[in-house]
């Protein structure tokens, strides 16, 4: 039986309690404040382009990361965002970015499990929700630089983290950086709870549109 959300069939309507669990894969717990990791991380760089992490911070189910581009140069056919874009394909949506053009990012845990930011729409590999995941968030940009942000779920475990690097439109070819996830786990145990995680509240109905006050047009969409 093929299975979404993790646990529920395809098909089948998520439970709230799914949809819960979701969430907070996909995101850093609310009810948190994180705690600095304190590494900086070159992944490559030349004479033209650097690209690094910084902003590492832990939580308890997770780390979070900038990734942070740098251009020597401004090239014309990425001005007005256009960087942004070879990070982020969300940035404009309906515009088919050249795999080549594409900044691509991935991540290697000690046991095996990975993830990147290519698309894969493939169900859960590993029961228990503990498929390693890598969900962009917020970003912003300009013709010299970018800064894109990152959450990866779960923590790691004891061993090394490998960040995967290719950009071959800048002359990146595929490299590996490895880093050591003890920093990360002892800078999980440092995170402070703030208060209990709050339930997700229910998405407020619209307020109806306003319509004439007379004629056709008055009378809102009825059911046969």
């Amino acid at each position: 039986m093929r299975m979404s959300h993790g646990c529920a069939p395809v098909g089948e309507p998520p439970t709230p309690e799914q949809v819960e669990q979701s969430r907070r894969r996909m995101s850093p717990p609310e009810n948190e404040f994180p705690a600095g990791v304190g590494l900086t991380v070159l992944l490559g760089r030349t004479g033209d382009a650097a690209v690094g992490i910084t902003k590492l911070e832990a939580f308890s189910t997770g780390f979070r990361f900038t990734l942070a581009v740098r251009l020597r140069r401004a090239r014309p056919e990425l001005a007005r965002g256009g960087l942004l874009m070879l990070i982020d394909p969300r940035a404009n949506r309906g515009i088919e970015i050249p795999l080549p053009d594409r900044l691509l990012l991935g991540l290697e845990y000690a046991d095996g499990r990975r993830t990147s930011t290519l698309p894969d729409i493939r169900p859960a590999a590993i029961a228990g929700g503990q498929d390693l995941r890598l969900t962009q968030k917020g970003g912003r940009g300009g013709d010299l630089d970018a800064d894109q942000t990152y959450w990866v779920s779960p923590l790691p475990p004891a061993g090394p983290v490998t960040f995967v690097l290719a950009w071959p439109s800048f002359d990146l070819p595929e490299s590996q950086t490895v880093l050591d996830s003890a920093p990360i786990r002892a800078a999980a145990e440092r995170s402070q709870v703030l208060w209990p995680p709050q339930p997700a509240a229910a998405p407020a109905e619209p307020p109806p549109l306003p319509r004439p006050a007379s004629g056709w047009f008055a009378e809102p969409p009825t059911a046969p």
